[in-house]
């Protein structure tokens, strides 16, 4: 039987796809890593390492202040 919608992550993975004109190497090349969805755009769950090395990045890099 045929499934009627796509589990989260292949949902993101689609949106993904979208973002970069259905292009599977741009998606393996973005580099949006401020972008929630950044760790999950291959499809997969991520690995605790790369999780990590996010987590890192966004520790030493907080995101600007919006401006009035």
């Amino acid at each position: 039987m045929k499934k009627l919608f796509d589990t989260p992550i292949k949902s993101i993975r689609k949106y993904c796809l979208n973002i970069c004109s259905y292009t599977p190497k741009e998606v393996r090349k973005c580099t949006l890593i401020d972008c929630p969805l950044y760790v999950y755009r291959m499809g997969t769950r991520p690995s605790e390492e790369t999780i990590k090395s996010i987590e890192d990045y966004r520790s030493i890099n907080p995101k600007p202040a919006k401006e009035l």
